[in-house]
C-alpha cells in the first residue's frame, strides 16, 4: 500500500521540477512570440504534451501582439521565485542531492542567466554557492580512493615493461559529469578562487596519502635522513626509486588529466590548481633526494644514490611537461624544472665523489693481517661487487661521470684506463687498477714466495671469472684486457712453481760421476732429504687455500707434472737401496698432491 501511495505522490522535488518547468516555458513562449496566435499555437503544441499548459487565451482574441512588459517582469519574477524555492530546499536539506541535482543545476543556470538584472538572482546564485562547495568536495573526495598501486607494478614501470596505468583518483563518467556540472555553474558564477580552493585543499592531501600509504615514501625531514640507519635509508632508497616513476607517470599524470577534465572551462585557473596540488608531493620526492646528497658519503650508498639520480633523471623531461603551461609566464614550469635539475645535479655529484672516496678506500686500505692460506681478499670480492653493480647502470654511469676523470688517479693508473672507450668503462678499469695494485702490496705480508704468487693467483683468478661472468663489466673491460690478466695467472702459476719446487726438485737431479759407494751415500741422503723436505710441503700447501675447483685441480696437475717424473727418475737410480730407505712411491706422491690447496694444514701419515 505504501508502496503505491509511493508511486502515486511525487516527490516535493520533481514537484518543484515541474512548476518550474512549466513557468519556464511561459516564459519563453510570451518571449519568443511576434503574435498572440503564435504564442497559442506553441503553447496548444506543449500542451499536448501536458494539459496543464493550457492556451494563454482564446483563439478568436485579436491577433495584436500584448504588450509584454508587465506580463514579462512578472513571469521572470516567478521563474526567480521558482528558482529561489529549488535553491532554499535543497540548501536546507542536510542529504545529498541525490536525484535533485539536475534540478538545482538547472535552479542555479537560472539564477545565473537573472543575475545581471535581478538583485534576488543574484542573491539565490550567492546562495547556492556554498552547496555547490559542499558538494564539489565531497565528490573530490569520494574518489580520492586510489588503488593500491604494488611496487611490482612500480617495478615494472621503473624497468619500461608496462604502460603507466591510469590514475585510479580520474573520475567515473558519473562522478564527473556531477563534478563538471558543480564546476561549471561556479565558475560561470565567477567562483572559482573557491572552487579552486576546495580543489586544491582534497586533491592535494588525497595524492600525499597514495603517495605516502600506497608506495612507502613518506615525508621524512633532512635531519630524520641523516641519522637513518643504513638498513632502514637503503629500503627507502630503493622504494624512491620505484616511487618516483609511478609518482610521475600515473599519479601525476592522471592528477593532470583530472585538473583538465574539472576546469574544462577555466583552462588557466585549472594549471594553476595542478601545480598546487603537485607542489606538496614533488618537493616531497625531491626533498629526500636532497637528504640523500647531504648525507655522508659511503661506498654502500653508491649503487642505491645512482639508481635514484637513474630514475629521476628518466622521468624529468615527463615531469617538466606536466608543468608546460602552468601559468602564463611559465613560472611554475621553470620552477619545477629548476628544482628536478639541482636535484639531478646533487645526486650526480654525489655518485662522483663517492666513487672517487671509494678509489681513495682503496688505496688506503691498510689491514696487516695477511688472508689465511692465501685465500681471495675480502676487499677483492668487495670491489667487484660494486663494479658490478655499476657495470649494470654503465649508461646511467656515463652520464653522471662524462668527462670527468673517475677516482682522480696519478699518471701510472690513468694510463693504464687510457683505452676505456666510455667513463663507465674508464671509471671500471681505474678501479681494478687500484684493486690490483693493493693486491700487490697485500701479498708482500706473506713470507713464501710459493704463497705469495698464491695470493695473487687466487684474486686475479676472482677479478678475472667475475669479469668473464658480468656481460657488463666485460663490455665495459674488453676482450684485450681479459687476455692480459688471464695471461698474468699463468705468470703467477709459474712464479708459485719455481718458487716451491725447484729447490725440492733439484735435491732429486742424478749427479753422476760419482763412485758407486759414494753414489749410494747420494742417493740416500737424497732420498732423506727429499723425505723431509715434501713432508714439510706437504704440512704448508695443505694449509693454503685455492677456493676456485677449476684452479685447484690446473694447480694439482701443474704440480704433479714437475714431481712425479722427477721422482720416478730419482726412484729409478735408488732402486738398489734398501726399502727402508725410500719412504713414498709414485702413487703415495700422486695421492698426497690431491690434498694440497684445501686450506686444512695435514701431516704425512
Amino acid at each position: 500500500m505504501s508502496s503505491a501511495s509511493s508511486s502515486s505522490s511525487p516527490s516535493p522535488a520533481a514537484d518543484a521540477g515541474q512548476e518550474r518547468v512549466m513557468a519556464a516555458a511561459k516564459h519563453i513562449v510570451k518571449s519568443l512570440a511576434v503574435s498572440k496566435n503564435a504564442a497559442d499555437d506553441m503553447m496548444r503544441f506543449l500542451s499536448s504534451y501536458d494539459p496543464r499548459l493550457i492556451p494563454l487565451s482564446p483563439p478568436e482574441a485579436d491577433e495584436e501582439a500584448p504588450d509584454r512588459g508587465d506580463d514579462g517582469d512578472d513571469d521572470e519574477e516567478e521563474l526567480i521565485a521558482s528558482v529561489e524555492d529549488v535553491i532554499r530546499r535543497c540548501n536546507s536539506s542536510s542529504s545529498s542531492f541525490s536525484g535533485g541535482m539536475t534540478n538545482y543545476l538547472y535552479a542555479v543556470d537560472d539564477a545565473i542567466a537573472a543575475s545581471a538584472h535581478s538583485a534576488r538572482a543574484a542573491a539565490a546564485v550567492h546562495a547556492a554557492m556554498p552547496r555547490l562547495e559542499e558538494e564539489a568536495r565531497s565528490l573530490l573526495s569520494a574518489s580520492s580512493s586510489p588503488r593500491r598501486l604494488s611496487l611490482s607494478s612500480s617495478d615494472d614501470l621503473a624497468a619500461g615493461d608496462a604502460s603507466p596505468p591510469r590514475h585510479d583518483d580520474a573520475l567515473s563518467p558519473t562522478a564527473a559529469a556531477s563534478v563538471h556540472g558543480v564546476a561549471d555553474r561556479m565558475l560561470r558564477a565567477g567562483y572559482g578562487p573557491e572552487l579552486a580552493q576546495v580543489y586544491v585543499a582534497v586533491r592535494r592531501d588525497a595524492l600525499a596519502e597514495a603517495v605516502a600509504a600506497l608506495l612507502g615514501v613518506e615525508a621524512v625531514t633532512i635531519e630524520e635522513v641523516l641519522r637513518m640507519e643504513w638498513a632502514a635509508l637503503d629500503q627507502r632508497m630503493r622504494r624512491w626509486s620505484h616511487a618516483v616513476r609511478a609518482v610521475v607517470r600515473t599519479f601525476l599524470a592522471g592528477e593532470r588529466r583530472l585538473c583538465d577534465e574539472v576546469f574544462e572551462s577555466d583552462e588557466e585557473l585549472g594549471r594553476e590548481c595542478f601545480a598546487d596540488v603537485a607542489r606538496g608531493c614533488v618537493l616531497q620526492l625531491l626533498g629526500f633526494a636532497d637528504a640523500v646528497a647531504m648525507s655522508a658519503r659511503a661506498t654502500e650508498k653508491l649503487y642505491r644514490t645512482l639508481g635514484m639520480y637513474e630514475a629521476l633523471a628518466d622521468v624529468r623531461p615527463e615531469l617538466e611537461a606536466l608543468f608546460a603551461g602552468a601559468d602564463d609566464d611559465g613560472a611554475a614550469r621553470d620552477f619545477f624544472a629548476g628544482e628536478v635539475a639541482s636535484a639531478v645535479a646533487q645526486l650526480g655529484r654525489t655518485v662522483r665523489l663517492t666513487i672517487e672516496e671509494f678509489g681513495h678506500a682503496i688505496r688506503g686500505e691498510s689491514s696487516r693481517k695477511p688472508v689465511h692460506g692465501g685465500e681471495i681478499h675480502p676487499m677483492t670480492r668487495y670491489v667487484l661487487n660494486y663494479c658490478g653493480l655499476l657495470a649494470d647502470c654503465r649508461g646511467t654511469l656515463d652520464a653522471v661521470l662524462g668527462d670527468a676523470a673517475a677516482v682522480g688517479l696519478d699518471d701510472d693508473t690513468n694510463a693504464a684506463a687510457a683505452g676505456a672507450t666510455t667513463p663507465s668503462a674508464r671509471c671500471m678499469r681505474e678501479l681494478l687498477t687500484l684493486l690490483l695494485r693493493k693486491l700487490d702490496d697485500k701479498a708482500r705480508l706473506y713470507d713464501d714466495a710459493g704463497l705469495q704468487n698464491i695470493f695473487l693467483m687466487n684474486n686475479l683468478y676472482y677479478v678475472v671469472q667475475k669479469v668473464m661472468d658480468s656481460p657488463p663489466l666485460r663490455e665495459l673491460l674488453g676482450d684485450d684486457w681479459l687476455r692480459r690478466h688471464r695471461g698474468q695467472i699463468r705468470q703467477y702459476e709459474a712464479g708459485y712453481l719455481r718458487a716451491s719446487w725447484i729447490a725440492v726438485l733439484s735435491g732429486l737431479r742424478d749427479d753422476g760421476g760419482a763412485a758407486a759407494a759414494a753414489a749410494q751415500r747420494a742417493l740416500r741422503d737424497q732420498a732423506k732429504s727429499f723425505g723431509a723436505a715434501f713432508e714439510e710441503m706437504y704440512r704448508a700447501q695443505t694449509a693454503w687455500k685455492v677456493s676456485d675447483p677449476q684452479l685447484r685441480e690446473e694447480l694439482r696437475i701443474a704440480v704433479s707434472e714437475r714431481l712425479i717424473p722427477a721422482y720416478r727418475s730419482f726412484l729409478g737410480r735408488a732402486s738398489r737401496l734398501p726399502a727402508r730407505h725410500v719412504k713414498y712411491s709414485l702413487e703415495d706422491l700422486e695421492n698426497y698432491v690431491l690434498d694440497f690447496f684445501e686450506g686444512v694444514p695435514k701431516f704425512v701419515r
